[in-house]
């Protein structure tokens, strides 16, 4: 089931006044309800898959009390590998199986040997990078302490399945989530006012934004030999907003749900094109998944490398910046991985990382350059420049991102960066640019809330008269139903 569909129009006020009005007076009855409700959301898509999300659930379930159980430490770290292998496994036999077989292949093909294709390809589960992180990072908060494994097993599969955030996130970490689940929950109306209100803006940036700029873009990627280079740029900007617009819309409306039902969900965005560098964009830009890999993967690996390290410098470089370079490398090309089992992702991860350390690497130079030349960082022409140049870094990315495959991308930009690029775009993609201005305005006028239908001190007239034209364009200048972009993650 998907948020812009007519099924969940039906689905979420049924749980709803079933969960506030028909079991609000058991704690135990609305998560084993809410339980239900999210499994009946997962199995509307394909039942069969279900029975896996269940499976790994119950499997992390067990782990998490076996780790917890250990309290000498003499096979925690046994059960813990046990259930990294498992997690793994299972993403990386539904993921990245058709992946790694393929290239295989294409590696022998180099040295002469000609291997025929499986015709057997493997469905890739909906969020099961989602749900196999929310799994990592139960067991793993467990290992180190951070977290008790919890007995009741209800509370942890509603913890590990939560429809809200199941399908595309934000990964909503169970030692944040579970406490809210084993608390009594009572109605809030402001809550649940403003989770209606993120719920409307979230359907509307992807209903009247992303989906209709996805034909354009669309148009644009599959016949870019076609077009002029200034034209393929309009195509990139179109398509940074339209992955913008489609995963923090699923992240609006995640989020805004949860709240109907009386939990606090982590914001996943935070206006990332307005950061003034690439390191700022990502404390922006999915935040659940960039914090995830820092917490889980970065920060053991600085630490682990830091250990080996006994000088001052390795092959010329500082120590700091030496450890910041390795875990990068590592992070940079797993995070690329994670979105997709294709190695324009690995590339669109390894461009990012890249520039991230490039910005490591210049911050202490720069500060010393502007202090002796006298300007201040915080300077508005500095600031502007700062970020222009990282919203060019990010629209290349997403030219990798978006391609079909490597040449593709070298392609696209080849053309892009001939001569035409300086020609006028065509005329055909203005609309989409226009609601692409429109969007980001009021995304600027509201850059300090968590989303742009939060004005409460405005007169209530004036509130009224934007909340329904939101739902007038909805209904109206809405494009045709896109899958969510992130579904295939």
């Amino acid at each position: 089931m998907i948020f812009n569909s007519i099924a969940f129009a039906v689905f979420l006020p049924v749980v709803f006044l079933l969960y506030w009005f028909a079991v609000n007076k058991n704690l135990k009855l609305q998560n084993v309800f809410l339980l239900l409700a999210s499994y009946f959301f997962y199995g509307w898509w394909d039942w069969r898959f279900l029975f896996l999300l269940i499976s790994v659930a119950i499997f992390n379930y067990i782990i998490g009390i076996r780790i917890d159980k250990d309290k000498t430490g003499k096979t925690r770290g046994i059960w813990l590998v046990l259930g990294l292998l498992v997690n793994l496994g299972v993403l990386c036999v539904f993921k990245y199986y058709n992946f790694f077989i393929d290239s295989f292949i294409d590696l022998l093909s180099l040295f002469g040997y000609d291997l025929p294709r499986s015709t057997t390809r493997i469905i890739l589960p909906l969020g099961i990078s989602f749900y196999t992180f929310l799994s990592l990072s139960y067991i793993l908060d467990i290992y180190k302490r951070n977290l008790k494994a919890h007995r009741n097993i209800i509370e942890v599969l509603l913890t590990l399945g939560f429809f809200p955030i199941i399908l595309a996130g934000p990964i909503q970490r169970p030692i944040t989530l579970l406490p809210q689940i084993t608390k009594k929950r009572e109605f809030d109306y402001h809550k649940a006012t403003d989770g209606l209100k993120q719920i409307l803006w979230g359907l509307f940036v992807k209903v009247v934004i992303a989906d209709n700029l996805a034909p354009s873009v669309d148009t644009i990627f599959n016949n870019y030999t076609g077009y002029s280079g200034s034209t393929l740029l309009v195509g990139a900007v179109l398509y940074a907003v339209q992955i913008y617009a489609d995963f923090s819309g699923y992240s609006h409306m995640a989020i805004g749900t949860g709240r109907l039902f009386g939990f606090n969900l982590m914001q996943n965005f935070a206006y990332p094109y307005f950061g003034r560098d690439i390191s700022e964009f990502w404390k922006r830009w999915h935040i659940s998944l960039t914090t995830w890999f820092r917490d889980y993967l970065f920060l053991p690996l600085s630490v682990t490398v830091s250990r080996g390290i006994k000088k001052e410098k390795v092959f010329f470089i500082k120590a700091d910046l030496f450890i910041y370079i390795t875990a990068s490398i590592v992070t940079w090309f797993l995070t690329g991985l994670w979105h997709g089992a294709n190695y324009t992702f690995i590339v669109w991860g390894m461009i990012h990382g890249f520039f991230l350390i490039l910005f490591q690497w210049q911050k202490q130079p720069r500060k010393i350059l502007f202090k002796r030349i006298g300007i201040k960082n915080s300077n508005l022409v500095i600031v502007f420049l700062d970020t222009m140049v990282t919203l060019f870094i990010v629209l290349l990315a997403w030219i990798f991102f978006r391609s079909e495959s490597i040449a593709h991308s070298y392609a696209f930009l080849d053309q892009m960066f001939s001569p035409s690029l300086f020609e006028l775009p065509s005329g055909m993609f203005k609309t989409g640019l226009i609601w692409s201005v429109l969007f980001l305005i009021a995304e600027w006028i509201q850059r300090n809330k968590q989303h742009a239908l939060q004005f409460d001190k405005l007169p209530v007239y004036i509130r009224w008269f934007a909340y329904y034209a939101v739902l007038f364009l909805i209904f109206n200048k809405g494009g045709q139903q896109e899958t969510f972009i992130y579904f295939q993650f």
